[in-house]
């Protein structure tokens, strides 16, 4: 019983890592399921038992999920650099690898699918607005442990997150980091000013 539950949380985790990098990569309706069954080595059928929402269904769970290894990821940089500029680089330079392995293809799964149904599939959009907002807990958090009250945490995490999202789709379109690197200098300046005023 054992390898049957453990066997199913793997096809399923499969599908939703498959859907979740073709969705960064291509938006959410250039993607089809026919591509995610190929690619993920499913048979058709299993998508529908594990998501009989269909692809709206697979598209939630999928936001859900990027959602969680991208705050694990982000978690493990905020733990490993206490310093939030040395964070915020790191940060930075993780999205600038990631952009560079994948040719500039892949940016952030959440916003690939927000783009593509903000205004059109209300429980997509809304799974899109908690995975966001998940992702900018934590970074609220490393803000306030640097020293910043709540009030300025929240509302200089949510420049930097505009400014990562911002900083990606303009090296993607650019096929350079540039954007990347010229977003982080001014935000670094900008986190150490708010520091230095609270201080």
């Amino acid at each position: 019983m054992k390898k049957k539950s453990s066997r199913i949380a793997r096809t399923r985790t499969r599908l939703l890592s498959t859907a979740g990098e073709l969705f960064r990569s291509q938006g959410f309706h250039a993607t089809g399921l026919d591509q995610i069954l190929r690619r993920s080595r499913t048979p058709k059928g299993s998508l529908y038992h594990y998501f009989p929402g269909g692809k709206d269904e697979l598209a939630i769970e999928a936001v859900r999920y990027m959602a969680g290894v991208t705050k694990e990821a982000m978690a493990a940089i905020f733990s490993s650099a206490c310093d939030p500029l040395a964070a915020l680089t790191a940060l930075f330079e993780s999205n600038a690898t990631m952009l560079l392995i994948s040719d500039f293809r892949n940016g952030c799964p959440i916003a690939a699918i927000t783009l593509d149904v903000a205004s059109s599939q209300q429980a997509i959009r809304e799974a899109c607005e908690q995975g966001f907002d998940t992702l900018l807990e934590l970074l609220v958090e490393h803000l306030k442990r640097a020293g910043l009250s709540a009030a300025r945490a929240k509302a200089l995490a949510t420049v930097v997150f505009a400014a990562l999202e911002g900083a990606l789709i303009l090296c993607r379109a650019k096929r350079s980091i540039e954007p990347l690197t010229t977003i982080e200098r001014e935000l670094a300046i900008l986190i150490q000013l708010s520091i230095v005023a609270q201080a």
